[in-house]
């Protein structure tokens, strides 16, 4: 975690949020209606099986209208919810709203496979901080031998 710049304005930086937020949702779930109606059931899908609401309403499942308000970049009075985003990552399996949202914080996801390419470095990393010490002991032997 970075520590804040008492002169520096981070708030900014949340204006285009709700807009990148969306723009990444529009990508995720695609243009098509029928595609958008189709997806409406699997986002219903994800959010039965964890029991959760996706909207501030009474109604458990969300309907096509609901997510067309909610990727409406000029609708401001219908905001999704973070576990909406969340249903709607997982229902497309594209984590790109998320990373919208957290780009403000200076966070970013990490895939798998990003994992993968990070613990690798690192053993990289330690092997050769390891040769190093290896390297370093057969010296102090070698010079003890003579």
């Amino acid at each position: 975690m970075r520590q804040l710049n008492l002169f520096e304005d981070d708030t900014n930086s949340l204006a285009g949020t709700l807009a990148a937020i969306r723009a990444a949702m529009n990508r995720a779930v695609g243009g098509t209606e029928e595609g958008r109606k189709l997806f409406v059931d699997s986002i219903n899908d994800i959010a039965s099986a964890a029991n959760i609401r996706l909207t501030a309403g009474n109604s458990r499942l969300i309907s096509k209208d609901t997510l067309d308000k909610w990727l409406s970049p000029s609708d401001r009075d219908h905001p999704p919810s973070i576990l909406a985003v969340l249903a709607l990552c997982m229902a497309t399996k594209d984590s790109e709203p998320l990373r919208a949202m957290l780009r403000p914080l200076g966070l970013e996801v990490m895939t798998p496979e990003d994992r993968r390419l990070r613990d690798y470095g690192r053993a990289c990393i330690e092997s050769k901080a390891k040769a190093k010490a290896k390297r370093r002991l057969e010296d102090e032997i070698l010079e003890g031998l003579k």
